[in-house]
């Protein structure tokens, strides 16, 4: 299964800006070299995926969708807060074990 590559399919969402994919910084690597912008203006582009009426009690996320998120999330890491790994871990119970496991081995 090819898996998709985070700095080509995450746009930035602030407004008016036309960078098509993030880009870590050479010297910030949480910051996009295209745009400037940080890697939370690129992810907020995948959580606006749903329209609102879709919205409701029942949490859906796709693998891919997750997968994204994770890789800008944990990019340059070294330590996570544990605020933050509670939420990667909410996101990891909604999706099948195969799934998690093919995120996790990637």
């Amino acid at each position: 299964m090819m898996t998709p590559d985070p700095q080509e399919s995450i746009r930035c969402s602030e407004p008016g800006c036309t960078c098509l994919g993030f880009l870590p910084g050479s010297v910030q690597l949480r910051s996009c070299d295209r745009c400037g912008h940080g890697w939370v203006g690129h992810a907020l582009q995948k959580l606006q995926t749903l329209p609102p009426s879709s919205r409701g009690p029942v949490e859906v996320a796709l693998p891919g969708l997750v997968f994204d998120l994770i890789s800008l999330v944990l990019y340059g890491s070294q330590a996570v807060p544990v605020q933050l790994k509670i939420l990667l871990d909410r996101l990891y119970s909604i999706l099948t074990p195969e799934q998690v496991g093919q995120i996790l081995h990637t």
